[in-house]
C-alpha cells in the first residue's frame, strides 16, 4: 500500500513528459528504487499515457511486474527493451494486437517469468510458443484466443511447471489434452470452445490437483470424478453425469451451468457435495423442478434469471435464504406473490433483480423484511409507485415508501416501468 508521501511524489513525477525527462537520466538511482514503487511508477506512466520503448529500460533491473493489457502501441520493439528485464516476474500484454510470435523472441529463456498472458493476441501462433517454451519458470500462461494450433497446443507440454494453463477458444483435441497430462503441477485449466470430447474428459482425472475447471462450449456431456475440484463452469453444454466415481466427493464452491441442458437433473446433480457450495448459476438453463436446492444451505450467489422458476418453485429457495447474499430472479416467472413467500427468508440479501417479472407493487412492500439489501432492480416490470385502494387517493399509499427502511440501499432500478412523473416526484421529496 503507497503512503500518501509516496503517492504524491510517484504522481509529480508522473505530471508530464517534461517531469519524466527530468529523472530519466538517473539510472543509479533508478535501480536501486525498491521493486514495488517502481511497479507502482511503471503503473502510473502506463495510465498516463507517458510511457514509451526506451523508457523501459531504466526498470529493467527494479521491476518485477508489468501489465500492459489493451496497449495499442505494443509491439516487437517494445518486447525488444522487456527480455532486457532482469527480475520480471509478471507479463501481461493481453489484447495487445501488434504482438506477434516473431516479437516474443527476446523473452526467450528468460529466468524469473513465472506469469505471462497473451490472450487474444492473434498473431501469436504455434512458432511463437517454440519460444515460451524455453521459459522453464512459468507458472501460468494464458494463450486463450491466440493463433495456436492443436500442434501448438502440444508444444505446451514441456513446461513442466505450470500450475494455470488458460486455453480456451483454442482447437484443443482430446489427443492434445491428454498430451499434457505430464502438467501434474497443474491446478487451473480452461479449455472453453474446445474440441474436447467425454474421451478427453477421462484424460482429466490426471491432474490431481485440479481445483479450477473450464469446459463451457465443449461437447463434454459426462465429467468424471475429479476430487479437488473447488470450480466448474460448464455453460452451454448438455450434461448428463457430473463427477460420478471413485474417491471422495469434490469440495466444489463455485458451479456455472448457464444456458446448459440437463437430460436428467436428479441424476446429473446426485454426485455433488453441497456443503461448500456458495455460488450457483443456472441462468437459462432447462433445469425445471430445483429439487437440488434445498441442499444448497451455503450459497451466498444465487442467478435463476430465464429459467422457469416461478410461484410454484420459489420455496426452494426460501428454504436456503438465510445465507444468500444476491439472488437474481430476472426473467423468471416469479411474482409479487413469490417475493411474498422469499420474505423474511432473505435476512442477509444485499442484490435482488426482478427485472422482467410480472411482479407489481405489492413486492415493493416485501422489501423493508430484507433489511440489508444495497441494490435492486426492479426495470421492466409492472411497479407503479403506489397501490391502488378503492376509494383512497393514491398519492396515500407510495408502495415507494417501504424503501425509507432500507438503511444500506445504494442503487434502484426503475427503467421501463410504470411509474408516472407525480409519483416520481414524491419520491424525491421523500
Amino acid at each position: 500500500m503507497e503512503s500518501e508521501l509516496v503517492r504524491l511524489c510517484i504522481e509529480a513525477a508522473c505530471e508530464n513528459r517534461e517531469s519524466v525527462e527530468k529523472w530519466r537520466g538517473q539510472r543509479r538511482s533508478l535501480e536501486r528504487l525498491p521493486s514495488h514503487l517502481a511497479d507502482a511508477l511503471l503503473r502510473h506512466l502506463i495510465h498516463r499515457r507517458l510511457l514509451f520503448p526506451s523508457l523501459l529500460e531504466v526498470f529493467k533491473h527494479s521491476v518485477e511486474k508489468i501489465d500492459l493489457r489493451g496497449e495499442k502501441s505494443v509491439d516487437a520493439e517494445w518486447m525488444a527493451y522487456l527480455g532486457a528485464f532482469h527480475y520480471l516476474r509478471s507479463l501481461n500484454v493481453a489484447d495487445c494486437h501488434k504482438v506477434t510470435s516473431s516479437a516474443l523472441w527476446p523473452i526467450t529463456g528468460m529466468t524469473s517469468l513465472k506469469e505471462l498472458d497473451l490472450s487474444r493476441c492473434m498473431k501469436v501462433t504455434d512458432a511463437g510458443i517454440k519460444h515460451i517454451i524455453s521459459i522453464s519458470t512459468l507458472e501460468k500462461l494464458y494463450v486463450s484466443e491466440t493463433g495456436l494450433t492443436t500442434n501448438g497446443v502440444t508444444l505446451i507440454s514441456s513446461l513442466k511447471n505450470l500450475s494455470l494453463l488458460d486455453l480456451g477458444g483454442l482447437p484443443v483435441t482430446d489427443q492434445a489434452l491428454s498430451s499434457l497430462q505430464v502438467l501434474t503441477e497443474l491446478q487451473y485449466l480452461d479449455i472453453w470452445g474446445s474440441e474436447v470430447s467425454n474421451k478427453g474428459a477421462a484424460v482429466l482425472q490426471k491432474f490431481s490437483k485440479l481445483s479450477f475447471l473450464n469446459l463451457a462450449w465443449t461437447n463434454v456431456t459426462k465429467l468424471p470424478n475429479l476430487p479437488s475440484l473447488k470450480c466448474l463452469h460448464m455453460s452451454n453444454c448438455t450434461i448428463s453425469s457430473l463427477l460420478e466415481g471413485d474417491g471422495g466427493k469434490p469440495p466444489l464452491k463455485k458451479l456455472i451451468f448457464s444456458g446448459s441442458k440437463f437430460e436428467n437433473e436428479a441424476e446429473a446433480l446426485m454426485h455433488i457435495e453441497t456443503s461448500f457450495l456458495s455460488f450457483l448459476d443456472v441462468s437459462n438453463s432447462s433445469l425445471q423442478r430445483f429439487c437440488f436446492l434445498p441442499n444448497m444451505e451455503a450459497l451466498k450467489h444465487l442467478d435463476l434469471s430465464s429459467s422457469i422458476m416461478g410461484d410454484d418453485l420459489v420455496e426452494h429457495v426460501a428454504c436456503i435464504g438465510a445465507n444468500l447474499r444476491n439472488l437474481n430472479l430476472s426473467k423468471t416467472r416469479v411474482s409479487s406473490a413469490g417475493v411474498g413467500i422469499l420474505a423474511g427468508h432473505l435476512p442477509n440479501l444485499e442484490i435482488l433483480s426482478l427485472s422482467y417479472t410480472p411482479i407489481d407493487d405489492v413486492a415493493v412492500s416485501y422489501f423493508s423484511m430484507m433489511p440489508l439489501l444495497r441494490a435492486v432492480d426492479l426495470s421492466n416490470t409492472n411497479v407503479k409507485g403506489f397501490i391502488h385502494q378503492e376509494g383512497a387517493n393514491p398519492d396515500l399509499f407510495l408502495s415507494l415508501k417501504a424503501l425509507e427502511s432500507l438503511n444500506h440501499l445504494e442503487r434502484l432500478d426503475l427503467e421501463q416501468t410504470h411509474m408516472s412523473p407525480c409519483t416520481t416526484c414524491h419520491l424525491s421529496q421523500s
